[in-house]
């Protein structure tokens, strides 16, 4: 009679059978039990990944570093081209009136009419302290008595023509006054032209 030999498989050789097997799935068993789906979010650190297995394309400018130092200054760009010039301004407003001046009286006086016949005259608003001109009693053109109503000493005049046509016209204040004018004149106007001739124009005086 033949006996067949029994024994009893132990709890130790089963675990060893388990741990022989789960080494030779490798790899590929354990990706099969284990995706992304079943990671949490933010659930790793960096504890959990091995050093030096990432790369800079792993990061896509997530992680910045430390700020580099300033590079050098480049080189000067080429000058533009100048700009269209830009619209005027509007005028700016007026100024405030200035100082009285120092003239104790001043006029301008036209003249009217052919040479030697005609007839002088004050210009309204633009006379102060002159009260009448008339041409003097002798026979040439050209002499003209002045009427002030203060004390005047210098004096100076300028032909309105002086600088136009030629020969030009000159100028000439006296004071005191030329026998010749009426009684009262404070001062006469001698208009010659730069030839000698005296001659009739109008003309600025201006006492102070």
């Amino acid at each position: 009679m033949q006996f067949v030999r029994r024994f009893r498989v132990g709890r130790g050789y089963l675990v060893v059978a388990l741990a022989v097997f789960l080494a030779g799935a490798g790899s590929a068993a354990a990706a099969k039990l284990i995706t992304g789906k079943q990671v949490k979010d933010s659930s790793l650190t960096g504890k959990d990944v091995k050093d030096r297995s990432l790369t800079a394309r792993d990061f896509r400018g997530s992680v910045a570093g430390a700020r580099g130092a300033q590079g050098p200054q480049g080189a000067q760009g080429a000058q533009g081209a100048q700009g269209a010039q830009g619209a005027q301004g509007a005028p700016g407003a007026p100024g405030a009136p200035g100082s009285p001046g120092s003239a104790v009286a001043y006029a301008k006086v036209t003249y009217t009419g052919a040479r030697g016949t005609g007839t002088y005259a004050l210009v309204p608003g633009q006379s102060k302290n002159v009260t009448a001109v008339t041409r003097n009693n002798g026979s040439d053109p050209g002499f003209v008595c002045v009427n002030t109503s203060v004390p005047v000493n210098v004096a100076v005049a300028s032909a309105e023509t002086q600088f136009v046509g030629s020969p030009s016209v000159i100028a000439n204040v006296f004071v005191p006054i030329e026998s010749g004018c009426p009684a009262g004149s404070d001062a006469f106007v001698q208009l010659r032209r730069d030839t000698g001739t005296t001659d009739d124009t109008a003309f600025y005086v201006i006492f102070n």
